[in-house]
């Protein structure tokens, strides 16, 4: 679904400025209908986006009030008003009555062309109807490849005209906010998503028809999710490689937020394509946490991070992560002064080395010390030992992805 405040994007509608109805933005925009008869009712359905032209004969201050009051009874979505020779501004009168409807009413001082706008909302609009599509494309039927035969997911391949013998990456790309409006706000995150999507296609679109290959990509709350294909290893990495440039591209494009770019590892076997989904998530989740010091990675590159990931009952993983840190948790939130469990992880890291533990900590070397002693006490554990700092870190790693709550 698109909405009213989606369509401010277009680059068609840059320089259009919102006067009104401010109020009506979450509104919802099923078609873009301009204006061309004295009356809309017997035109429109609801939902339109309507265009109106300073150009019309007749139409006044007195024809935008009835104007406004038909589209209030229609449900019209939104007005674009083009200035024409007829408004040079709006009226208080139009705009308060736009602002009473919660009718957004947007005004461009001149002339704007309504075949361009007609043609890019309406792809706009195509576009996401696609996008909201469940379980209708090749991707899509993929991802629920658990309940699928060999010989389905052959069937799918073949009837879009890929060989199944060629080799696979999923790659995704997603979103991390500098702030937590975005993360807070579920339309907000949509909208930028889809916003980021935009930008991809693109791109991307260009890339993929220059190498003959299909597009296959989804979009989901967190990521947009593509999956590339190539007859061997080497063109696949190869595009892998051009994946990376773009991101650094749209990267240097985007100021509000990180984006992030997670590969599976190459799959040759259509029947592991949705794990290969699955571990692009888990690795962006893991660069949505920082605990990689990358924007881009893949699977193959998380180290011990995989042993967690092909671990399911995460029940278990806690009653590990439980056995040797939760008491040293209840300490630390019992004192904000503590801090046992950060300088246990630096201590560990720094395999033991008390001076460059403390001054990586910005603490004393005896303020080290004494935290050591504590950790030592509680954890009733020699910190000396091999198995038990290997026992820690892992411990560490499962707290990475599975915190305190």
């Amino acid at each position: 679904m698109v909405t009213v405040k989606q369509l401010l994007e277009l680059e068609i509608l840059h320089n259009v400025k919102l006067i009104a109805g401010r109020k009506g933005l979450d509104k919802i925009v099923s078609w873009v209908y301009a204006k061309h008869t004295k009356t809309i009712t017997p035109w429109v359905h609801g939902g339109e986006f309507l265009l109106v032209s300073g150009y019309e004969a007749g139409m006044d201050e007195d024809g935008l009030l009835q104007l406004l009051e038909e589209a209030s009874i229609n449900k019209i979505s939104g007005i674009l008003i083009e200035g024409g020779i007829n408004f040079k501004e709006i009226s208080c009168k139009v705009i308060n009555k736009a602002d009473e409807g919660e009718i957004p009413l947007f005004f461009v001082n001149g002339v704007i062309s309504f075949l361009d706008i007609t043609r890019d909302i309406s792809n706009f609009i195509l576009e996401n109807r696609y996008i909201n599509k469940s379980n209708i494309s090749l991707l899509d039927q993929l991802l629920n490849s658990s309940s699928l035969s060999r010989q389905e997911i052959n069937q799918l391949f073949y009837g879009a005209g890929i060989s199944t013998d060629c080799y696979f990456v999923v790659a995704s790309f997603s979103i991390s906010e500098f702030n937590t409006q975005l993360s807070n706000n579920s339309g907000t995150r949509l909208d930028t998503i889809v916003r980021l999507s935009r930008s991809l296609q693109k791109i991307l679109g260009g890339l993929f028809e220059e190498k003959g290959l299909k597009e296959f990509y989804r979009i989901i709350f967190e990521s947009v999710d593509y999956l590339i294909y190539a007859e061997n290893e080497e063109d696949l990495l190869s595009i892998v490689e051009d994946l990376k440039k773009i991101q650094t591209r749209i990267s240097t494009q985007q100021f509000e937020y990180n984006i992030y770019l997670s590969f599976s590892n190459v799959i040759h076997d259509v029947m592991d394509i949705l794990n290969g989904f699955n571990e692009a998530s888990f690795t962006g989740k893991l660069l949505h946490k920082k605990l990689l010091p990358e924007m881009v990675m893949s699977f193959a590159d998380i180290g011990s991070y995989q042993m967690l990931y092909y671990i399911e009952d995460k029940k278990k993983l806690i009653l590990f992560r439980d056995h040797y840190l939760m008491e040293l948790y209840k300490v630390d939130q019992e004192g904000s002064s503590s801090q046992l469990l950060e300088s246990l992880r630096e201590y560990l890291i720094q395999n033991g080395n008390m001076l460059q533990t403390a001054k990586n900590l910005f603490i004393h070397r005896n303020t080290l010390q004494y935290r050591i002693d504590r950790i030592k006490a509680i954890l009733n554990l020699d910190l000396n030992d091999f198995n038990t700092r290997r026992d820690l870190l892992n411990a560490f790693l499962i707290l990475d992805l599975i915190p305190f709550s």
